[in-house]
């Protein structure tokens, strides 16, 4: 099979291994070249691991570049943010391989190259994006998707990648057309699990396509909402605040997507300063919720309330 040029997060990637989650490139306007940013290449990367001579560490950098090991999936290589090369087990699941490439990988590829992503989901309001951070569980594919069903499209999932235009406003680039939804948020959404396929043969996480509501270019960051649930507490009105000082910086280097891997590629610093121009830049929110129970639509309605008290009310 000929590599694939795709798009995803304001960067060509061109792949040796089918991507199908990835929008297919659009040429460059007026000649059937494409310009590559990155290249996904599958090669055998065992005897360069031996030669790394890492013992028990399963993730390691060196010299711009970083390499980790998946036991039953593969190795995956990061280089100088130009190059993923990946080495599957015979055998692994190739949803988990696709899994980690779109993951970990392109996150480590955007730090390399400056673009600093946060774990999170974003939709266009307005004409301005808004993301929502949070750890693994909190919501933001739920909330980001019962706001796609009001209306306002989705910009990315998982991962935002943030850049700067030249007039200083940051900016989040599209992902690609797919959300990852948990069983629980499909049957608050009234979703039957057996229409979707799960990410992976692991976990009863659910791949959602949404082309139909998938927003295609870039828009400049509004806000951040922090999402903080807190299911054992007494059911009650979600919460929503403001986040001022020291704290949003430590809410966007806590949400930084990998942020444990920032510090091996020496990367520290180029967090600490890009953070700071970020918390400098746009709003920063908490919202809280309490009980087990599905909030996806009151938590909209809070959002979208706060926007309208002047957020942003122009581009």
């Amino acid at each position: 099979m000929l590599p694939v040029h795709y798009e995803a997060y304001g960067l060509v990637w061109l792949s040796q291994i089918p991507m199908p989650e990835l929008q297919i490139a659009v040429p460059n306007t007026g000649t059937d070249q494409q310009t590559v940013d990155v290249n996904i290449d599958a090669c055998d990367l065992t005897d360069l691991w031996e030669k790394w001579d890492v013992g028990s560490d399963n993730f390691v950098a060196r010299d711009g570049c970083l390499f980790f090991k998946i036991e039953d999936t593969g190795l995956f290589l990061m280089e100088y943010g130009q190059r993923i090369a990946v080495s599957p087990v015979p055998g692994a699941d190739e949803k988990k391989i696709r899994l980690f490439i779109l993951g970990t990988c392109m996150s480590v590829i955007m730090m390399q190259r400056g673009i600093l992503p946060l774990h999170g989901s974003a939709v266009v309001i307005d004409g301005w994006a808004y993301a929502f951070v949070g750890h693994s569980g909190a919501g933001k594919s739920t909330l980001s998707a019962a706001l796609a069903s009001r209306g306002y499209p989705l910009l990315t999932d998982d991962v935002v990648a943030l850049t700067w235009d030249a007039g200083g406003r940051a900016i989040v680039s599209p992902g690609y057309p797919q959300q990852k939804l948990w069983q629980p948020s499909l049957e608050g959404f009234g979703m039957n699990q057996e229409n979707y396929a799960t990410v992976h043969a692991e976990v009863t996480k659910y791949a959602i396509p949404v082309q139909h509501y998938f927003h295609e270019s870039a828009v400049p960051l509004a806000g951040i909402y922090e999402l903080v649930p807190q299911p054992d507490l007494e059911p009650g009105p979600v919460q929503l605040r403001a986040i001022s000082g020291l704290e949003r910086l430590h809410v966007l280097c806590s949400h930084t997507f990998r942020g444990g891997l920032v510090t091996r590629q020496g990367l520290a610093q180029w967090l600490f300063e890009t953070s700071s121009r970020l918390s400098a830049s746009v709003e920063v929110s908490r919202l809280s919720r309490t009980g087990p129970d599905f909030t996806a639509f009151e938590m909209v309605e809070r959002i979208i309330n706060h926007i309208s008290k002047g957020v942003h009310t122009s581009i």
